[in-house]
């Protein structure tokens, strides 16, 4: 009986894993490239993001994947203003202020595939003027493994090429580009 005991949990620990930690967001030369050959555009001042109800953390089949940035929705920001600052847009002082709301950010790692999810609504304002207003949803798959061990790090190293995406997304809407050459 003991022996039954001991090797359930021993499966139970290797198919669950534990909680990960992603690696921080590196910016990324083709999405600032994007914004350079657009210039002349107008700076903004730091965005903001803030992430629906329950969609600032993410778990994997039930273990947490942490942010080195704390929430989702701070890890976003950082990959944003990262973006921007090396594409000259980023300027304490400028008038114009993008908001982004997280509205999906969900990621799963199934015995064979792992998808991700994340979606956002993105709102660029001089004053009380919208300028832009557009929402982005991304997805990705990714080969997963029936161990936990190998499935969860590998869903939480999906997480930053989702953010990537997203805002490849974002700087490639002709419409943004239109608000930042106002």
């Amino acid at each position: 009986m003991l022996k039954r005991f001991a090797l359930l949990v021993t499966a139970a620990a290797v198919l669950q894993g534990c909680g990960v930690s992603m690696t921080r967001y590196e910016p990324n030369f083709d999405n600032v490239q994007i914004l350079k050959q657009q210039a002349p555009l107008s700076a903004m001042n730091a965005p903001s993001v803030v992430a629906d109800k329950g969609l600032d953390s993410i778990s994997v089949r039930t273990n947490p994947i942490r942010s080195p940035d704390g929430s989702l929705s701070k890890h976003v920001q950082q990959a944003l203003e990262a973006e921007l600052r090396l594409a000259g847009l980023l300027e304490p002082t400028a008038s114009r202020h993008l908001d982004v709301q997280l509205r999906q950010n969900s990621l799963t790692a199934g015995m064979g595939s792992g998808e991700g999810v994340i979606g956002a609504d993105f709102k660029l304002s001089e004053g009380s003027t919208v300028l832009y207003s557009g929402s982005k949803t991304v997805t990705s798959t990714w080969d997963s493994s029936f161990v936990g061990a190998i499935a969860i790090p590998a869903a939480a190293n999906a997480y930053n090429p989702l953010v990537r995406k997203l805002l490849a997304e974002l700087y490639q809407d002709p419409a943004f580009i239109k608000a930042l050459k106002q």
